[in-house]
């Protein structure tokens, strides 16, 4: 017996669309290609609801209020917080560890994003996320790493990671014993305040002048000689500035300190 089209192709749509419910029964979706549609969404969205977006979500209300705080952080120019305002160099990453190349410091008046505004550095090129590595002086490193006091040098490309991480960089460079007695204290200091909640990430620092601090965070520099040093100055920057610039949300409850 012939089967005439029309009639053909009323059974493969009949076939298909059994398939289909089946399919949407047990799996609650259509597989097209690799992307699955939720068919309760769509009969949801025959009720009046709302459709499924398309494409790239919008952010939540809670991602867009925080990206939008991150963006005021970022650009706090008050004289009112702590240190010295820098302004942004951007959140571009290097090539990961090792180094293809050091990024340098800006010469006076010759600020780009290719060099670092500020020492120790406030923002711009960092080294991504790697897991632990083993640096040129065989310490091994978590990159970006967790807040914490090291006892030695960490690379100056994954300081802005640190501060882009909600943190707090200290960095530090003696070479007299008044320095090591004041470096000592501020040890102190961090301990305390990385165990009420602050994020931040202690090293000597070779890049600084002998005898002399470093305190960076996102946007904020403040170093100074070791025989200005207070631990008012010190707790002030971290209270200031620890959390202050988290646009990765790094800081699910407020610090206490």
């Amino acid at each position: 017996m012939r089967v005439r089209r029309p009639v053909l192709q009323v059974l493969i749509v009949v076939a298909l669309g059994a398939f289909a419910g089946t399919n949407a029964l047990i799996y609650g979706g259509i597989l097209i290609g690799e992307n699955a549609i939720n068919v309760q969404k769509v009969s949801a969205s025959s009720r009046g609801a709302a459709p499924p977006a398309q494409g790239v979500p919008k952010p939540s209300t809670g991602a867009s209020a925080a990206a939008t705080t991150a963006i005021r952080a970022e650009s706090d120019d008050s004289p009112d917080l702590p240190g010295r305002f820098v302004p942004t160099q951007g959140r571009q990453h290097l090539s990961p560890y090792p180094y293809n190349a050091r990024v340098p410091f800006c010469d006076a008046g010759q600020v780009s994003d290719s060099c670092y505004a500020s020492n120790p550095p406030t923002s711009g090129l960092h080294l991504p996320v790697q897991g632990i590595v083993r640096l040129a002086d065989g310490h091994r490193l978590k990159l970006p790493p967790d807040p914490d006091i090291y006892d030695f040098a960490i690379p100056r490309e994954v300081i802005p990671h640190i501060e882009e991480h909600a943190g707090v960089y200290i960095g530090y460079n003696c070479s007299s014993d008044p320095c090591r007695a004041a470096v000592e204290r501020l040890k102190d200091l961090v301990a305390q305040e990385n165990s009420l909640g602050a994020r931040v990430v202690m090293s000597p620092d070779p890049d600084l002048d002998d005898d002399m601090i470093g305190m960076a965070a996102w946007t904020r520099v403040d170093d100074f000689e070791a025989g200005d040093y207070s631990d008012a100055r010190a707790h002030d920057f971290i209270k200031a500035h620890s959390c202050r610039f988290d646009p990765e949300h790094f800081c699910p409850a407020p610090t206490i300190n």
